[in-house]
């Protein structure tokens, strides 16, 4: 065995295979998958996993200019090469290995088709590599398992010394390397790259918990099983983000709220105009896509926003919004505020706010209430908001 203590992971991701066991006429790793193209999931995950350092996609040769598109839009800054593959599975692994930078010393071998890679499965497979000369996940049979003979019952196989085997699988390079060569040398084709390093004296691979969630697409029910994956709490579309505001009043200012002018002859204190309805609202969107707080893009501490209109700030913020992927779906906000009355200006607050947001005005709600004399807002001495907002991955 190699040591390992110093980890530079190269992730293959092997993007081979057709769609047609799917019912498309094109590559599996393009077709789409929810949003995006199936390759994609498998290029963000090691994209994203810290201990991974590049990325090679091996792809076919039919779709390899649409295949670098794809690397750098999901992949931009760990992805080293995008190479063609070969007429077998483990001719595409080799062309991938031969593409590895200088510095791998680690190779991590994963099945496009498997969207569903988590972090946890990389973190075991690298992890149990620091003892063996290979790793692979694998999760336990729970069926029964028979042998068949020419349609009947051939007695059982003692699931307990089975697995169903994942990906990714991970290696030291050079043994992977050596594996494949002695293997090419031999005209031995395998069914998984461990089947290749098994084959070597004295090596071993290691087996660590995988997931039943990281299941190979093959068929047009794996996609619909993804499609439900996708769909459910596990991986959630929708996304709930909550905003408060409080603004003292101070004389010499105008009130605004929602982008509306309310006569009143004491108006909020703040940097901004205080647009506390804006405010709140403003940092509901920004917590639904976790992108901090208004302060933390907006402070106050920066002359450029002195004296500001807050509904130009919203605009802003629904760009942001936007720039992550998500479609606000609506808001609701409730003002705290003894006086003045609220209900004479709550449609033109409700406009400019739906304009802001690039909403329809169903979508956009607007209550006040007061505490009934109870407190800093109800003996007069301010405004305060409280705000939800409910936001759509696109």
């Amino acid at each position: 065995m190699n040591d390992n203590s110093t980890q530079n992971v190269t992730a293959i991701i092997v993007a081979g295979g057709e769609g047609v066991r799917l019912g498309y006429d094109l590559p599996k790793p393009l077709v789409t998958l929810h949003d995006r193209p199936l390759v994609a999931y498998s290029l963000e995950i090691f994209e994203k996993h810290p201990a991974v350092t590049d990325i090679v996609l091996v792809a076919g040769e039919e779709w390899l200019e649409q295949a670098r598109k794809l690397g750098v839009k999901w992949a931009p800054e760990k992805l080293a090469a995008v190479v063609p593959g070969g007429t077998e599975r483990v001719d595409s692994v080799r062309k991938g290995v031969q593409a590895l930078p200088v510095e791998c010393n680690v190779v991590a071998v994963h099945d496009a088709a498997r969207p569903f890679i988590s972090f946890p499965v990389i973190d075991r497979v690298l992890t149990a590599l620091n003892h063996c000369d290979g790793v692979v996940p694998g999760v336990p049979l729970v069926d029964t398992l028979r042998k068949q003979q020419d349609g009947f019952s051939d007695g059982i196989i003692d699931r307990s010394e089975t697995i169903l085997t994942q990906t990714p699988q991970c290696f030291h390079r050079t043994i992977l390397e050596d594996a494949l060569a002695r293997a090419e040398k031999e005209r031995f084709f395998g069914t998984d790259d461990a089947s290749y390093v098994e084959r070597i004296p004295g090596k071993s691979v290691a087996i660590v918990k995988g997931d039943p969630d990281n299941f190979k697409i093959t068929t047009s029910e794996d996609l619909k099983r993804a499609e439900m994956m996708l769909s459910n709490d596990k991986f959630p579309l929708l996304r709930c983000g909550a905003g408060f505001d409080a603004h003292r009043f101070t004389t010499g200012r105008k009130l605004i709220l929602g982008g509306e002018h309310i006569p009143f002859d004491l108006g909020l204190h703040g940097h901004s105009d205080a647009d506390v309805l804006c405010h709140a609202i403003g940092d509901a969107l920004l917590g639904a896509v976790s992108l901090g707080d208004l302060g933390q893009h907006f402070p106050d501490s920066d002359p450029q926003y002195k004296g500001v209109s807050s509904i130009e700030l919203l605009k802003k913020i629904r760009e942001m919004v936007a720039e992550k992927g998500y479609a606000i779906c609506n808001v609701d906000a409730t003002i705290v505020v003894q006086l003045p009355k609220i209900a004479p200006y709550r449609e033109a607050i409700r406009e400019n706010l739906s304009n802001a947001l690039q909403l329809e005005i169903d979508r956009v709600s607007v209550k006040a209430t007061t505490t009934e004399g109870m407190g800093p807002f109800g003996r007069g001495e301010g405004i305060a908001c409280n705000a939800l907002a409910l936001v759509l991955k696109g």
